[in-house]
């Protein structure tokens, strides 16, 4: 079995081939400029050791996230090499592949990060026994939050935070490569292009309270989100008409953006809270909270509270910052075995 695997993603380009049992690879020593060295490195180490291009039995690729363009430069080589060759090829998360780099340095390492634009981390923690990425920059400041004072795992070196640099490693590419399911090959990047940025910032946003004109909408991002017991059709729409309810949806534009679902009882359950994937990452499930905790003073309630699967990380976390605290645990409760996380905040 021969594989190719290729890293552009990072300042200096690595190149790994697997012939046999035997482990060879190439790490370019000039930063960058990797659309001008990689195909001459990719011939030295195949002539190097006498395998044919078309001897390559399986390819990979780091699909970022890192330097954009790198990313785009190797994802469309193997994608023509794939094409060419007819072979499998599997994209490897950069942040995987930084996080089995630090766990084999020190197991105790609990979060890795990239050095990204203007001063930017792209950052993933071990959370819940779960690598999880976030999926925007994060700044100096959060990257420092998130660590909890703890050591970060870096390629290259940082003065700003207290970080460990860990090294390309072939036989660690070669464990991402093998663990890989991706076969899309689609580019990580975990940021909008600064043409998106401004169009959002320009964008007018309101909270408005839902009617049953809005059961469509809503109930087809509750079905695009909410993976785990999602509500159906008539729970939305009993959460539009009944007065035990209160629904209000975010609105982007002329666009409907996203939705929470209140249930009203001795206190106020967030049953539901979702955001269109093209409008995430933009604050919304922060404005709706927002609503949900003013809705809540105004009407003389003093407890929020909601459910969410040990699983959905992102959420955990967006609930944790907003001052969402434990209640309990439900084993098992979700249909994928998760367990559910009570919280609730005091207002």
């Amino acid at each position: 079995m021969n594989k190719l695997i290729i890293n552009t993603a990072n300042d200096k380009l690595f190149i790994v081939l697997q012939k046999g049992d035997n482990v060879f690879c190439k790490l370019s020593e000039s930063k960058m400029h990797h659309n001008e060295t990689m195909l001459p490195l990719i011939d030295k180490i195949l002539k190097e050791n006498n395998v044919d291009i078309k001897e390559i039995n399986e390819l990979g690729v780091v699909i970022g996230p890192g330097s954009f363009t790198g990313i785009r430069v190797g994802i469309a080589t193997i994608k023509a090499f794939r094409d060419s060759l007819g072979v499998q090829a599997k994209g490897i998360n950069n942040l995987d592949y930084l996080f089995a780099l630090a766990k084999a340095k020190d197991e105790k390492v609990t979060t890795v990060a990239i050095k990204g634009s203007k001063d930017s981390y792209f950052v993933a923690k071990f959370i819940n026994g779960i690598v999880y990425k976030y999926d925007r920059n994060l700044s100096l400041d959060e990257l420092k939050n998130v660590a909890e004072n703890s050591k970060i795992a870096m390629f290259g070196e940082d003065e700003n935070v207290d970080c460990f640099n860990v090294q390309d490693d072939a036989c660690v590419l070669l464990d991402c490569l093998k663990e890989s399911e991706d076969e899309k090959l689609i580019p990580v990047y975990y940021q909008l292009s600064q043409a998106e940025s401004e169009k959002f910032k320009r964008a007018e946003v309101r909270i408005l309270e839902a009617n049953i004109n809005d059961k469509t909408e809503i109930f087809t991002i509750e079905q695009d989100s909410i993976l785990n017991n999602p509500l159906s059709e008539n729970d939305v729409e009993l959460a539009l008409v009944d007065k035990n309810y209160k629904t209000f949806k975010v609105v982007l534009n002329q666009d409907l953006a996203g939705f929470i679902i209140l249930q009203l009882t001795d206190e106020i359950n967030i049953s539901s809270i979702a955001v269109k994937k093209e409008f995430r990452n933009l604050g919304l499930a922060t404005k709706l909270l927002n609503q949900a905790q003013e809705y809540a003073k105004e009407n003389k309630f003093k407890t929020l509270s909601l459910e969410v699967s040990y699983k959905n990380i992102k959420a955990f976390l967006l609930y944790k910052k907003f001052g969402f605290v434990e209640r309990r645990i439900r084993k098992n409760y979700y249909k994928d075995g998760a367990d559910c996380i009570e919280m609730f905040k005091e207002i």
